[in-house]
């Protein structure tokens, strides 16, 4: 199938991959995330409650942050892409600069890996302390979600940057033309 981006949510073709469909494209690019977050929100609760539900609103906020601050130069911007995130970035905050997609798209690490790290911190002093067999599998159900199936899914149903070999194709007059990327 070629590869193409509507500016309605109904389809998206990337990579010559089957159609995704709002809703559907962003629960199945981020369930692996969501899972991740929810492993780490119960590895955390399960010594403390308060420090879960931080856990658990940071992760909510990182990834509006990285909407507000990521999604808004992207090139799909008002249409679908393949994770979902530019649907709800475009539905709360104003389009930003296209042309400063490569710099802002690192800060994903700057609000992904808080959350990465968080669990396994405060996992292992209680683990080394107070030996528990539930603790024990949900920090490795954790490192396996966060470390392997998170970033495979990713890789498949995550987002489209133009410098991974993404196929979709410019249009005449495409922002994606005029990107800088910074060495």
């Amino acid at each position: 199938m070629e590869s193409t981006v509507s500016n309605t949510s109904e389809m998206v073709s990337v990579r010559g991959e089957s159609d995704y469909r709002f809703p559907r494209a962003f629960v199945q690019g981020n369930v692996a995330t969501f899972a991740t977050y929810a492993i780490g929100t119960a590895t955390i609760a399960v010594f403390c409650l308060p420090a879960a539900l931080v856990y658990a609103f940071y992760c909510v906020a990182s990834t509006v942050a990285i909407w507000a601050t990521v999604c808004v130069h992207c090139p799909y911007y008002g249409s679908v892409c393949p994770c979902g995130y530019s649907t709800m970035s475009t539905a709360l905050f104003k389009q930003g600069d296209v042309r400063l997609l490569p710099r802002r798209y690192r800060l994903i690490w700057a609000y992904v890996a808080p959350s990465w790290i968080a669990p396994l911190a405060a996992a292992a002093p209680v683990l080394t302390i107070q030996f528990s067999w539930s603790l024990a599998a949900l920090t490795a159900a954790f490192v396996l979600m966060a470390f392997a199936v998170a970033p495979a899914v990713s890789k498949v149903a995550g987002c489209c940057e133009y410098w991974r070999g993404c196929t979709v194709p410019l249009e005449e007059d495409d922002p994606r033309e005029q990107m800088e990327v910074d060495s």
